[in-house]
């Protein structure tokens, strides 16, 4: 291809790669040098997103050591389950602003329609959530299972939505008011659910010299990042832990580049004004108590220490008039299993409009997954990881000491359930139904594999939105934690999981629209000679659907290999996001350990990259 011709691609593709992975941007322009110039001329007038350093703001996500077993630190580790709360001004906008919506997270508005100062700070005369109810906020949090709310005492755009010395402030600006914190705080400690403030002490956009606030004060004087801190956050932050009560957790946001000496400032007065608040790592510098991993991020993997996943029931944080993808009551379940099933705690936000009500369809399927967790408290509450470090096919699993709990989501045809690797012998199994009683079942050992069936498995399918199998061990469970291809439904197996040589493994994200982030383990950057190679455990020889998840550009051509020597190959269409493909079908002769390698035979070895495979059998 020409340089014309290659120029033209990429700026037609612009919108693609921002959406999906900026990286391979960078790797054209390796490639084309002339090409920076030309696409200057071009794209000089593209506005800058925040996109570009997001990642880069959530900070250091390094923890203090020794928190895991403090006192402090139970309502964290055993009650894995929290609400999380963005509410602000921007609710009042809900992603719209002068008949323009902005289809992206609703709290980042300001800065990306580019409101002045003057103009979002008079959107504060017209806010007036009337019907904000505490008692209702703390009543379908508690009817949801969740143990603590967090809530948005300031976010980037500066506003307090609580009563403060800094004028900016829903009490004195707002036809509302009240202290809706005052509220909610009190409400909490009435109900027995812990309480948290979230304060962004790093970005504020209507403060000079905060990041993201105006370079000048309103003197004209240079705005420095001190005066900020000294004169608005500490001062701020100090408010939040001493006239709300015990607080069970203080969470700062986006540290980005923000001083060292300020965040141990923050830091020193959270443990002294609140010394049973637990601090998320994006206090930054590695103060915090527990990690917070990516925005909406599940880990496919066990992973150690505290920590926690935040995520959000549609796709913005906060109110947005048009987001109406809600995660139903089964999607809550699963993903927040499948966090404690990975050893993590979830925080699932809601979004109050600018009345202050929680979508009803939000919920709605809190509630509903709730329901199921009163039911089925074990498999949450107090819960251990799996001792497999990943998902299965047919749902998750935690622990409780010596037991299992197998959470089924998804039901082979032949109701049989199978576990590969577990050494520990099986003193009982049984279905837990719906109201309590336990049927038993059976199960046979076929090799390093456990299969459990029994009568009432055949019904089980129809007993809700997941059902809950417990398998009481002989002991501590202990599990060769070997790829199982399961012979009774589908196996996904992520790139996260394989050996790569001569290729390289990567963790990327990206948003699909801003804010809204995505994040896989993927191969790319494959070299001459280079392989993706999964060992599994198959549980039945046979024939095998194998497809392949990748993204890339032109046709590129795929070979894969077993260690018995079967191989295939083809030539499948590239795409600009991940995709799966059929690819053929795979044998295995023998069951037991197998591996299977991947290997790109043809295409672009820098703007191919393989994010997994899948297995199923045929029959």
């Amino acid at each position: 291809m020409d340089l014309t011709g290659l120029l033209l691609l990429v700026v037609t593709a612009v919108p693609i790669f921002t959406r999906t992975d900026s990286i391979q941007m960078n790797i054209i322009f390796k490639k084309h040098p002339a090409l920076v110039a030309l696409l200057a001329a071009v794209l000089c007038c593209q506005p800058v997103t925040a996109e570009e350093s997001m990642d880069k703001m959530w900070g250091d996500s390094s923890v203090v050591s020794g928190v895991e077993a403090s006192e402090r630190a139970a309502l964290f580790r055993d009650g894995n389950y929290g609400m999380f709360i963005h509410w602000g001004l921007y609710s009042h906008l809900g992603g719209k602003w002068q008949d323009q919506t902005f289809y992206g997270i609703g709290e980042w508005i300001k800065r990306q329609m580019k409101i002045s100062d003057a103009d979002y700070k008079g959107i504060a005369k017209d806010f007036n959530p009337s019907e904000f109810d505490a008692q209702a906020i703390v009543a379908t949090a508690k009817a949801a299972g969740m143990k603590y709310i967090v809530i948005t005492s300031k976010h980037h755009e500066g506003f307090a939505m609580f009563d403060s010395a800094h004028p900016f402030n829903i009490v004195d600006t707002t036809p509302f008011a009240r202290d809706p914190m005052k509220e909610l705080a009190d409400a909490c400690h009435a109900a027995g659910l812990g309480f948290g403030f979230y304060y962004s002490h790093n970005q504020d956009w209507t403060s000079p010299g905060a990041k993201g606030g105006a370079e000048r004060n309103p003197d004209g004087s240079q705005a420095t990042f001190e005066r900020y801190f000294r004169e608005k956050c500490y001062p701020q932050v100090k408010e939040i832990c001493t006239n709300y009560g015990p607080l069970s957790f203080v969470w700062f946001d986006t540290p980005g580049s923000m001083p060292k000496q300020f965040v141990s400032e923050l830091v020193d007065l959270v443990r002294e004004t609140q010394p049973d608040a637990m601090l998320c790592s994006r206090v930054g510098h590695g103060m915090g108590d527990y990690e917070s991993l990516g925005d909406m991020e599940v880990p496919l993997r066990n992973h150690k220490g505290l920590w926690e996943s935040c995520d959000t029931t549609n796709d913005s944080w906060s109110y947005a008039w048009y987001d109406q993808n809600w995660k139903d009551a089964k999607t809550i379940l699963h993903r927040l299993i499948g966090t404690v099933g990975r050893g993590g705690t979830y925080l699932l936000n809601v979004g109050p409009d600018g009345k202050g009500r929680v979508p009803a369809p939000a919920a709605k399927y809190l509630v509903e997954a709730g329901q199921w967790l009163e039911k089925f408290p074990a498999v949450v509450y107090s819960a251990g990881s799996s001792p497999w470090g990943m998902a299965m096919p047919w749902g998750d699993i935690t622990t409780q000491g010596d037991r299992l709990n197998l959470v089924v989501f998804e039901w082979p045809q032949d109701q049989r359930i199978y576990l590969s690797g577990l050494q520990t012998p099986i003193e009982s199994a049984a279905l837990r139904t719906d109201s309590g009683n336990m049927v038993p079942l059976q199960w046979t050992q076929q090799g390093t594999w456990v299969a459990i069936e029994g009568g009432a498995l055949t019904t089980a399918q129809t007993s809700g939105l997941a059902s809950v199998i417990e398998l009481q061990l002989k002991g501590a469970p202990a599990v060769v934690a070997t790829l199982g291809v399961h012979p009774n439904m589908p196996t996904p197996l992520p790139a996260i999981f394989a050996r790569v040589d001569a290729a390289t493994q990567k963790r990327i994200g990206w948003m699909e629209k801003f804010g809204e982030w995505k994040h896989v383990t993927q191969v790319g950057e494959w070299q001459e000679g280079g392989t993706v190679t999964w060992e599994v455990d198959v549980a039945a020889a046979g024939d095998y659907h194998l497809e392949l998840t990748y993204r890339g550009v032109g046709r590129p051509v795929w070979a894969i290999k077993t260690d018995e020597g079967t191989t295939l190959q083809n030539q499948q269409a590239g795409t600009s996001g991940y995709h799966t493909y059929p690819f053929g079908i795979l044998n295995f002769a023998t069951p037991g350990k197998h591996s299977v390698t991947v290997s790109l035979v043809e295409g672009d070895p820098e703007l191919t990259s393989l994010k997994s495979i899948g297995l199923a059998p045929v029959n």
